[in-house]
């Protein structure tokens, strides 16, 4: 199969910041996009804002994923977050065949098996840029040099390999660094424990990365408990350090992912991603406190400070040291 468009579903921060590269590349794209930010975009097109410049694309944008002419030669890439991933994978089954090949552009592990009970081809895709959307009609990559990395590859389906490597091809001509890996689940179980940083960022109003670099540390230890073979968070790093942070008018990124949500008004992705982590190590008999308090505030969007935080989950805060952590690349 040779892909002729590439149908985004999800066209916040990833999956606008995407599509608008694509476009701007010359690449037939069609995002799906709903409330006042598509509204803006079928208007006035989407704004793409990058350290080194700002574009102005106008792709064609639909609100219902049910309104999509799918055609033979598409590609449908699910950019949205874990709480609507498998309803989007349930309405585009609804107006599409089992046989249209889907990427999931997701943080966690579990779009992937969702999209997999459903369809023939599934691609999984590593996503690390610090993207922000926060205004309706507009998107920002707050990175110099190497605007993110986007590596892909076969989740299931015999057709998933070379399809990857069709698609690292065309986010290569868009600007991105992409790689197609065989082995993408071992980099995206590495992305899991760095992305257990993220609801500590939204709701820890003083030192959250305190907070995040326990989280993690509880993520460590259940999947190695666990034996989940992946590439070490260095690798990790070593991977995506060309990915430099840059401010965009002045102003650096506020936050990642889940800080944008809660700014947004919107629920979060926590339960997916922490609540995850300690479902986990529940069943493992692994301790994970962190984790699951940072889900249980979640529920609430209860913030607080880190000392407030580490005391109700019952963890010793005066030797923790905040730790390395992976600097907001969702």
């Amino acid at each position: 199969m040779e892909v002729k468009r590439i149908v985004i579903v999800g066209a916040g921060a990833v999956g606008g910041s995407i599509g608008a590269r694509l476009q701007r590349s010359g690449f037939p794209v069609l995002l799906v996009v709903r409330g006042e930010h598509g509204r803006v975009i079928r208007r006035k097109g989407l704004c793409l804002k990058t350290a080194e410049d700002s574009v102005r694309v106008h792709p064609q944008a639909l609100d219902e994923i049910g309104s999509v002419d799918w055609q033979n030669g598409d590609l449908v890439l699910v950019a949205a977050k874990s709480q609507d991933a498998e309803v989007i994978f349930d309405e585009i089954l609804r107006s599409a065949a089992p046989a249209l090949p889907v990427v999931c552009a997701s943080n966690g592990m579990q779009c992937e098996h969702w999209a997999a009970a459903r369809f023939d081809t599934v691609l999984s895709m590593l996503v690390w840029m610090p993207a922000t959307h926060l205004v309706p009609g507009e998107v920002c990559i707050h990175a110099s040099g190497c605007i993110g990395v986007l590596d892909v590859g076969p989740h299931c389906g015999i057709a998933a390999a070379d399809l990857s490597l069709q698609l690292c091809r065309e986010l290569r001509a868009a600007g991105f660094d992409s790689v197609a890996r065989d082995d993408i689940r071992r980099w995206k179980y590495a992305k899991w424990i760095t992305n257990l940083g993220n609801t500590a960022q939204a709701l820890v109003s003083d030192e959250w990365r305190k907070v995040a670099a326990l989280a993690q540390a509880e993520g460590e230890a259940v999947l190695t408990k666990a034996g989940v073979d992946r590439v070490t968070t260095g690798d990790l790093h070593a991977r995506t350090a060309a990915v430099r942070l840059a401010r965009i008018d002045g102003e650096q990124r506020r936050g990642g992912s889940t800080w944008q949500s809660r700014v947004r008004g919107k629920p979060l992705e926590t339960p997916w991603i922490e609540g995850a982590m300690a479902d986990l190590a529940d069943r493992l008999g692994v301790p994970a406190p962190v984790n699951r308090m940072l889900t249980i505030n979640a529920e609430h969007s209860r913030e607080m400070t880190a000392q407030e935080f580490l005391s109700a989950a019952g963890v010793d805060a005066d030797n923790v040291s905040p730790g390395r952590l992976a600097g907001d690349p969702d």
